[in-house]
């Protein structure tokens, strides 16, 4: 984008290779960090799950049981 462009003059109409152009410098590298971001929110769900799964164990080893 050589051209500088003024998006607050209501006047101005962008073209349509100044919108894509806009559009891939407002969203670079967005599918990278949502990428990242479920990676590290899976693994802190299953390190989480895993560590309530043991707690559920410990308590069902130290419950007396039925008869």
């Amino acid at each position: 984008m050589g051209d500088a462009i003024n998006l607050a003059d209501p006047d101005f109409e962008p073209t349509d290779e100044q919108l894509m152009e806009l559009s891939k410098r407002a969203f670079a590298g967005v599918k990278e960090r949502r990428e990242v971001a479920l990676a590290r929110m899976r693994a802190e769900i299953a390190a989480r799950s895993a560590e309530v799964l043991r707690q559920l164990e410990a308590q069902e080893a130290v419950r007396p049981k039925a008869t």
